[in-house]
């Protein structure tokens, strides 16, 4: 019995296109927070930088406004920048070497955020 759960749940693993290291949410990962937006241009903060690779990167927005979202963009190499947006409360997954966030906002936010590696784990 144990055994066959086991092979189960292996190979529901095998079935993720990545893992997460642990599982970053809402409340769990590296924190973030971007700064206010002045008016005229959006405040921002890096999720990763010039990664030699591209990665996975889940990003969670859970401190600002509860009826706000947040920009998140995601770029691989040279290629133009993919945005979406994030709902208060909210996480999104993005592929890319450069990640960050964008704050429309007139007051600092912020949330969690965690890398994983574009390739499953062994």
């Amino acid at each position: 019995m144990a055994a066959g759960l086991l092979a189960a749940s292996i190979a529901a693993i095998a079935q993720v296109p990545y893992v997460f290291t642990y599982n970053p949410g809402p409340t769990r990962g590296t924190k973030w927070v971007a700064k206010a937006s002045d008016g005229d241009t959006e405040g921002s903060a890096p999720v990763i930088s010039s990664a030699p690779r591209a990665v996975w990167a889940r990003v969670c927005y859970t401190i600002g406004p509860s009826d706000s979202t947040v920009s998140l963009y995601a770029q691989t190499r040279n290629e133009d920048p993919r945005a979406l947006e994030i709902a208060w409360g909210g996480c999104a997954d993005v592929f890319g070497t450069n990640v960050w966030i964008g704050n429309p906002h007139g007051q600092p936010v912020g949330g969690y955020y965690g890398i994983a590696p574009a390739t499953p784990a062994d």
